[in-house]
């Protein structure tokens, strides 16, 4: 089910209203419930894959708690593990790795080993879905954290739903336990919680979508625009992609707390980062923590030496390019940044290097990560189009001819998507600055639920009368 659609706009309400309703001892099986449901919508065998997942989890960790022997423990983590891996490569990098294999041998259709698409969809979630399983199986086995008390308890922890398909990855310590509890209606939770939902369905709605009709004509026929047009989409995919991601995490982070439950914030304001580093810092926080907690200290962190921690470094930036997406635009999107990560992180180990940074006024630091950032998105957008090539070479194209100087067809960009990029820029600073008056501004309840409720009554309507664009983070 989709965030924005008027099926989501009528079945929160419903589920949160008979959720304060029940019985205490019916509230969790009507939320596991649900949850089912909610993802049964994308498609109904998917849910047999969701299932497997909590299954295989929560019987290895019954199992290796209860072994006696280190190596029992081992076995049964690796097959958590390797079994929410498996189901992640199958579904999503099986047929990648038929194309690295038909590239490798040079391969071409109807030759004797190639290696032909399967052609099996990727289920909704599932990147995220098994990331947040192998992390609770690692922690229990590293007692960070209890077992869950029940397969319920965890099969809620893993399908709930307001963070099912998109994240935030939460971690087992920051929620499992919050399955416990018992939880009535509290108007502390209203506010905040609708004040992050109508936020949330702004970004997406109003920012997102309206930028996505403007620059998907360039994507899709770049050579015939100009240098400056094309630098300018690559500006505007990015602020797409915060808005379309982050308004998917606001819109589950303020789901749940009307319900009571915290989950933890997945952005901080990243367009404000003076660096590459800081940008993934404050970019998909669940995710960038999640690589740093389970691949870069996995790898031996800054622990064994300089070179050691360069590469670990490179490694687990890379893998996260590969985890965005089965594809060689992917690789390449992988590789720059974690090249740019090393070269930063040497850089900044020279003080002069980092005196004289610190002396840039912060206002012109801020543009290098975008730009950077901004760059990149070339090839992280780039899809295969006739008469350039595949993805790859697609954003190669758009990159080089962005820096050409060659002119072509101008891009216009409409008022209205300029004022409300101004609107987003101006709220997350607020949030981000914490000023007394902002924080009253906020938490002004007849200001916050008049303005959220225009947004949701517009939403409300928009989505009767026409289709929104499904969460870019759907396809990953």
């Amino acid at each position: 089910m989709l965030f924005n659609s008027l099926h989501y706009l009528i079945f929160a309400p419903v589920v949160i209203l008979v959720y304060f309703l029940v019985p205490s001892r019916f509230q969790k099986f009507w939320l596991l419930l649900t949850s089912l449901y909610f993802y049964a919508v994308f498609r109904v065998p998917f849910i047999l894959l969701l299932i497997y997942s909590i299954g295989i989890t929560y019987f290895c960790t019954l199992w290796m708690d209860k072994s006696e022997s280190r190596f029992g423990k081992l076995f049964f983590l690796n097959i958590a593990i390797f079994g929410n891996l498996g189901l992640l490569y199958f579904f999503k990098y099986l047929d990648f790795s038929f194309s690295v294999w038909n590239t490798i041998l040079g391969l071409v259709p109807c030759e004797p080993y190639y290696a032909y698409p399967s052609g099996i969809l990727l289920p909704m979630g599932i990147s995220f879905f098994t990331l947040q399983a192998i992390a609770y199986a690692v922690d229990v086995y590293h007692k960070k954290v209890k077992r869950a008390e029940s397969l319920f308890q965890f099969g809620l922890f893993l399908s709930f739903f307001p963070q099912l398909v998109a994240g935030p990855i939460i971690r087992a310590q920051d929620m499992l336990h919050q399955f416990l509890d018992t939880y009535t209606f509290k108007k502390e939770n209203l506010l905040p919680g609708i004040r992050q939902l109508a936020w949330g369905l702004f970004k997406k709605t109003f920012v997102a979508d309206p930028i996505a009709a403007v620059i998907d004509p360039v994507f899709a026929d770049p050579l015939h625009y100009g240098w400056f047009s094309l630098a300018v989409t690559g500006s505007l995919y990015i602020i797409q992609m915060y808005c379309d991601f982050s308004g998917y995490s606001d819109v589950a982070i303020g789901t749940g707390r009307i319900m009571g439950f915290h989950i933890p914030i997945n952005f901080r304001q990243p367009f404000l980062s003076q660096t590459v580093s800081e940008f993934w810092r404050r970019w998909h926080i669940s995710f960038s923590s999640w690589l740093k907690e389970y691949v870069y200290i996995f790898l031996g962190g800054n622990k064994k030496g300089i070179s050691r921690t360069y590469l670990n470094l490179f490694l687990t930036t890379f893998v996260s390019g590969i985890w965005h997406g089965a594809d060689w635009n992917f690789v390449v999107w992988g590789f720059v940044h974690a090249s740019l990560m090393v070269i930063e992180r040497f850089a900044f180990s020279f003080e002069k290097v980092k005196t004289y940074w610190d002396k840039i006024p912060s206002f012109i630091k801020v543009v290098y990560p975008f730009s950077i950032f901004g760059i990149s998105m070339y090839f992280f957008r780039a899809r295969p189009v006739e008469g350039i090539g595949n993805s790859v070479q697609v954003g190669w194209a758009m990159v080089s001819r962005m820096f050409s100087g060659v002119e072509g067809d101008f891009l216009t960009v409409p008022f209205s998507v300029l004022t409300t990029v101004f609107i987003l820029m101006f709220g997350d600073y607020l949030m981000e600055k914490e000023t007394p008056w902002a924080k009253k501004l906020f938490e002004n309840r007849v200001w916050v639920y008049g303005i959220s409720g225009i947004l949701i009554s517009i939403c409300f309507i928009l989505y009767s009368v026409t289709v929104s664009a499904p969460f870019l983070y759907f396809q990953f």
